[in-house]
């Protein structure tokens, strides 16, 4: 009844055609309903031969995309579903417009779809790795436009799998083929939030409104109040927790932690600094030359967002900035919305790639430069599912070697090693190593990557890491590798290394790489 008023006071029961499905309600219900909502059809459930877990008692919902997909067959338009429990705050032209656009509208919650979903649906569904960590899809009001092929397809496709039992939560099972169509490329994620932990949601719909049965519909305002206090007070919290996370946690940030980037000329040692932005910091400085040009790529941590982002930094001969661009990535699924840091930018085949660490989206993802040099395609997604950090890969013996420092049960962060033939393609083994948890019992992030891993003139294979036995970004510390094969790896500390010149154990930087003449390094001048 509250749907169906909302529906009344926004002018939506004159321009629409209204179904109700019938799931379980008594006869004095059904007349009240026919009687005060005249423009509505009662229509009975229709799925009493589908399979047991369909079953409204059932409690998977599979029974929703069904009702939809019988709703399709009669009808070739725009087609919303809304549960009981909404209430429509503005007429429908907004969701209208976006069905026009792509085929579908809904809202996003708040969970990724890897955490929503069981992983065996994901394996038997084929949804890319590269997309599963997109927020899931709410079902609680959705759109669809059977004029389309996308619209058409998800809802035939979501009610063809919701007759499987295994794979019947509905949230799920829409999310996963939202997901794959967005990896086709023919649909772009979108950024409303339904009502439920948001603290930004659409202003379209309220979610959730739940009447006891057997209350009068007069009692429906003082109702519809209540769960609008509630909502504001839902709201006003997650604004407050967003604001906590970053604007106050920013400040702490910026009274404790700062890095500055520097870049000294060889030979010589003549130092220049790279100036900041103005409310915050660059760090993970990489540096490299193309078109004989120069070019740093950093994070930039914005203090007010308690949040680092990727920068590209232009520089002339005389090592002055020309240009700075924020770094963009595609496509829209790729895009990050999470902490992004350590730009590990390097060449194969006449290609520029790169790793950035996103660690809070749980991947090590390997991109293809699209336009030099600030848009990025996704690649493909090396690994997902880790907390890693500070991740590189180097070629030895015919094998792509994937160097990153994992967070696991230890306080430390402890190194990892996966292998693969084929960068690009290849499948990835995780290395005997791993299982030893090197460097997981100090402290401070101490054995991760610092900038550099590469071979010598002579053919010795060095990898800086982080050495901070008293705050985090103290110093490095060089590692000469010994042995790196699928069964072996060792590494011992190196005095020096010729290509690094100055570079030695306790050398007070976090982050350090070279091009040509050029070395680029970051000190952490603010400790708190």
């Amino acid at each position: 009844m509250q749907l169906l008023l909302s529906a009344e006071r926004r002018g939506e029961h004159r321009r629409a055609h209204w179904e109700v499905y019938d799931l379980g309600l008594e006869d004095a219900d059904r007349r009240l309903l026919s009687a005060r909502f005249p423009w509505t059809s009662l229509k009975p459930f229709p799925l009493t031969d589908d399979p047991s877990h369909v079953a409204v008692v059932a409690g998977s919902e599979a029974w929703k995309p069904l009702i939809i997909a019988e709703a399709a067959r009669s009808f070739d338009g725009p087609l919303f579903w809304f549960d009981p429990g909404a209430i429509l705050k503005a007429p429908l032209d907004e969701a209208i417009r976006s069905l026009e656009r792509q085929g579908f509208w809904g809202l996003r919650g708040q969970m990724p779809l890897a955490r929503k979903c069981d992983p065996r649906v994901l394996e038997a569904l084929g949804v890319p790795m590269e997309v599963r960590h997109i927020r899931e899809y709410a079902t609680g009001a959705v759109g669809f436009d059977l004029a389309t092929g996308l619209g058409r397809e998800l809802v035939e496709d979501w009610a063809r799998l919701s007759l499987i039992e295994d794979h019947s939560a509905d949230e799920a099972l829409l999310s996963c083929l939202l997901a794959k169509a967005m990896f086709a490329g023919s649909f772009e994620q979108t950024l409303e939030e339904i009502d439920i932990g948001s603290a930004n949601p659409s202003p379209l719909i309220s979610t959730r409104n739940h009447v006891p049965n057997g209350r009068p519909l007069s009692a429906d305002p003082l109702y519809r109040a209540t769960s609008a206090l509630r909502k504001v007070g839902e709201q006003f919290y997650h604004k407050a927790r967003l604001f906590d996370d970053t604007r106050l946690d920013g400040r702490k940030r910026r009274r404790d932690d700062h890095f500055t980037v520097k870049l000294w000329q060889l030979p010589g040692g003549r130092e220049t600094v790279i100036p900041g932005p103005a409310d915050g910091y660059y760090a993970d400085p990489f540096i490299t030359q193309r078109d004989g040009r120069l070019w740093l790529f950093l994070e930039e941590f914005v203090y007010p967002r308690d949040r680092g982002f990727l920068t590209v930094v232009g520089l002339d001969d005389r090592l002055n900035v020309t240009s700075t661009e924020p770094i963009e990535f595609l496509p829209g699924y790729a895009a990050l919305d999470c902490h992004a840091s350590f730009p590990c930018i390097f060449e194969l085949d006449g290609e520029s790639y790169m790793i950035p660490e996103t660690y809070q989206r749980g991947s090590i993802d390997l991109y293809v430069c699209d336009a030099w040099p600030s848009r990025w395609r996704l690649r493909r997604r090396l690994r997902f599912g880790v907390d890693a950090a500070d991740s590189m890969v180097i070629r030895e013996g015919g094998l792509w070697y994937l160097i990153t420092s994992v967070q696991g049960s230890a306080p430390n962060r402890h190194l990892e090693i996966h292998y693969t033939d084929d960068l690009l393609s290849g499948h990835f083994t995780p290395h005997p190593i791993n299982e030893q948890n090197v460097y997981g019992s100090n402290a401070n992030g101490t054995g991760r990557n610092a900038g550099y891993i590469g071979r010598q003139p002579d053919g010795t294979l060095i990898r800086l890491m982080q050495d901070s036995p008293n705050h985090y970004g103290e110093g490095v510390r060089p590692m000469r590798i010994t042995a790196l094969t699928p069964t072996e790896f060792r590494e011992e500390p190196a005095t020096s290394i010729d290509f690094l010149p100055g570079i030695i154990p306790g050398f007070s930087t976090h982050h350090a790489t070279r091009t040509g003449d050029i070395l680029a390094f970051d000190t952490r001048d603010l400790v708190g």
